[in-house]
């Protein structure tokens, strides 16, 4: 007797992959909060409005989100469009909210994991990429617990 049951198509997601693209939405997430929380108040350069950093922090988020989105549709493109203007943000002058070595050195590893992330995509390495990612979120929590720290 043939069977009624409709056939369908099921779409897999190995473990490794879904372990990867879970702690790339969650590293997004993070790196969202992070990045509208802000720095602290205060620690702006002399002349800079504290609308203009909003604005600044407001463009980077934008930068984050195209990398989790890029990284969620596997556009290797977005990825590596959006890590390179995240390294860029990090030369501009809205950026250097403090003058210390620690800072300039955090800065500097900011870029080397954005460049991580840029290589990754070009590669087409989706785990790389996603991995990339996780330090690049790690990186910008760590600076800005930095400069929070710095008011205290």
């Amino acid at each position: 007797m043939p069977s009624c049951r409709k056939a369908t198509t099921r779409i897999s997601i190995s473990p490794t992959d879904s372990v990867w693209l879970r702690w790339a939405v969650v590293g997004g997430v993070v790196l969202m909060a992070v990045l509208l929380h802000g720095s602290r108040p205060g620690a702006e350069e002399p002349g800079t409005r504290p609308d203009q950093v909003a604005g600044f922090m407001r463009a980077k988020l934008a930068h984050a989100q195209n990398v989790l989105e890029g990284l969620t549709v596997e556009d290797y493109e977005l990825i590596d469009k959006a890590a390179q203007e995240l390294s860029l943000a990090s030369e501009d002058a809205s950026w250097q909210v403090l003058q210390t070595e620690d800072y300039a050195r955090q800065s500097a590893e900011f870029r080397r994991s954005c460049d991580s992330l840029r290589k990754a995509a070009r590669e087409r390495n989706l785990d790389g990429a996603a991995l990339a990612w996780m330090e690049v979120t790690m990186k910008c929590v760590q600076c800005h617990k930095y400069v929070r720290d710095e008011g205290r």
